[in-house]
């Protein structure tokens, strides 16, 4: 279930109270008439079966609710209620595969941004990859996918692509577009200063580092 706070001018309150009675996957709502003071309006809480989320935020939506007021959902972990029981067995689809797209969105939307930080764990991951290439050590390479932050971007991107947000997929996009040259760069020049300083031989041979082989030589599987 999911619990929502909707602020809503009183104008359009009784639309929402309507429209949450009228849907049988909702339930426990509570009308608290000029609560809000910003922006002003009536307080509208309201918990949801998750299956049935995006469609109401579409009819809210409509409502122009998140233009004169507001919508904030939450996840509840734990609901002790023969109600609430009902109402997710009254919406359509199962749990498991519902999706909420502004709940997606939001979350790919603070991490595809590109930022002098997202910059530096790209160039630290690259550096961490490239010591587990030159050692042949699986270690560091699944260390350097834990710190790399390009899974935001490309969740992002894709989310964008769904959802046919220009300005989402341009500021992902950019990210990658940004991340994956500085740390390719950055690993050259140290590769480069630690030939020259001998900290690493002159030459590399694939038979004594396999697994850089692997990886750059992908097979079918």
């Amino acid at each position: 279930m999911l619990h929502f706070r909707i602020v809503a001018p009183q104008a359009s309150a009784e639309q929402v109270l309507d429209l949450f009675c009228g849907h049988e996957s909702v339930c426990n709502v509570i009308h608290l008439p000029g609560a809000a003071r910003r922006p002003h309006g009536d307080v509208i809480l309201a918990d949801v079966a998750r299956e049935d989320a995006s469609v109401l935020i579409s009819d809210l939506r409509e409502l122009d609710i998140p233009r004169t007021g507001s919508i904030a959902i939450e996840e509840i972990d734990t609901e002790i209620s023969e109600v609430a029981r009902r109402a997710e067995k009254a919406a359509v689809g199962a749990v498991a595969d519902a999706v909420v797209w502004e709940e997606i969105e939001a979350r790919t939307s603070e991490t595809a941004e590109l930022s002098w930080s997202f910059i530096a764990f790209m160039v630290l991951a690259m550096l961490i990859g490239a010591c587990g290439i030159f050692l042949n050590t699986p270690i560091l390479i699944i260390g350097a996918m834990v710190v790399g932050p390009e899974f935001g971007p490309i969740a992002g991107f894709c989310v964008a692509v769904v959802q046919r947000r220009r300005n989402l997929a341009g500021r992902s996009f950019l990210a990658l577009a940004a991340g994956f040259p500085a740390g390719i760069v950055a690993v050259l020049v140290c590769t480069l200063v630690f030939r020259a300083t001998g900290v690493t031989p002159d030459s590399f041979t694939k038979s004594d580092h396999t697994l850089s082989n692997v990886i750059s030589t992908p097979v079918f599987f």
